[in-house]
């Protein structure tokens, strides 16, 4: 190949960067203008009179990660299984000792009380 073939490519680049600045350049032109009314917090009709932004105990963060992990774990069961399908006693080892994983990772956490709210 010769770097002539690479010119469409070259133009498509530097015109994703043209249209890309000009959107960025005109909604910088065009924005609403700063309305410190609309920053307050309102909800049902009534404004706020404690504050608004409150902290959440690490316990919320905790389960919400450890519910992602598990999650996303899990997930991948069913693409394990169907990728080695084919596979036979392996794949039922290999399928195994995923699961066996998870499940000795969630009671470890069980047991440290990541799981309770206090």
């Amino acid at each position: 190949m010769r770097l002539w073939d690479y010119l469409p490519i070259l133009i498509f680049m530097i015109v994703g960067l043209i249209v890309g600045g000009a959107i960025l350049g005109l909604s910088k032109i065009v924005r609403p203008k700063h309305n410190p009314v609309k920053d307050l917090p309102y909800e049902s009709g009534i404004l706020a009179t404690t504050p608004v932004r409150q902290r959440f105990s690490i316990s919320f963060y905790l389960t919400a990660m450890l519910f992602i992990v598990f999650d996303i774990e899990l997930a991948f069961v069913y693409p394990i299984a169907v990728t080695l399908r084919d596979r036979g006693i392996t794949a039922l080892i290999v399928m195994l000792s995923f699961v066996v994983t998870v499940v000795v990772a969630l009671i470890y956490i069980w047991r440290k009380g990541a799981l309770e709210w206090r």
